[in-house]
């Protein structure tokens, strides 16, 4: 009877222990573990007017919601779904860049947002393309990777980029630029 009663204390003992451990390993994991929320939207920066922010607004916050469309449907495989948002961000979802006559101008924004804009319309393409039916799901990976290194590029130029002040003729003509 005492070596019944020894192993039960003893299996209690253990039984404890665990339960305690496991609430220490939960609480101190429970700090470390908790994920901050993601930022919803770009800082504003302080070089981009309230007029060209404003401006691009409505236009980024649908671009925003095609590419975490366009996310889920690469993870997905959903082919289809790829081909028509890459070709939406290749064709609707850019910033004008230049106003002739009756056209709105440009906003004013760093020369290599546009680089960077023209560059994510061509990768969106080639997704569109790699999204064929019975292609290669690496190349759907690849292209996509090449459309997501665009946006950070395009978003880099937005935040820490400088609008060009100096119109493109006079740099053209041998005028000297100043920054």
């Amino acid at each position: 009877m005492a070596s019944r009663t020894s192993a039960g204390l003893i299996q209690r003992l253990l039984w404890g222990a665990g339960v305690g451990a496991a609430i220490f390993i939960g609480a101190s994991l429970g700090s470390a573990a908790e994920t901050p929320a993601p930022a919803q939207r770009l800082p504003q920066p302080d070089h981009v007017s309230q007029e060209t922010r404003a401006e691009i607004k409505g236009r980024m916050a649908r671009h925003g919601e095609t590419m975490s469309s366009l996310v889920r449907s690469v993870v997905l495989l959903d082919r289809p779904t790829i081909r028509v948002l890459a070709v939406r961000i290749a064709d609707e979802e850019v910033i004008a860049r230049v106003g002739a006559a009756g056209e709105p101008k440009r906003p004013p924004l760093p020369r290599e947002f546009f680089a960077a804009q023209d560059e994510l319309s061509a990768s969106a393409r080639e997704l569109a393309v790699a999204a064929k039916q019975g292609g290669d799901d690496r190349a759907i990976a690849d292209r996509f990777a090449a459309v997501t290194r665009t946006c950070v590029t395009c978003h880099s130029a937005y935040l820490h980029g400088r609008p060009d002040t100096v119109p493109a003729g006079a740099k053209a003509a041998g005028g000297a630029v100043r920054k």
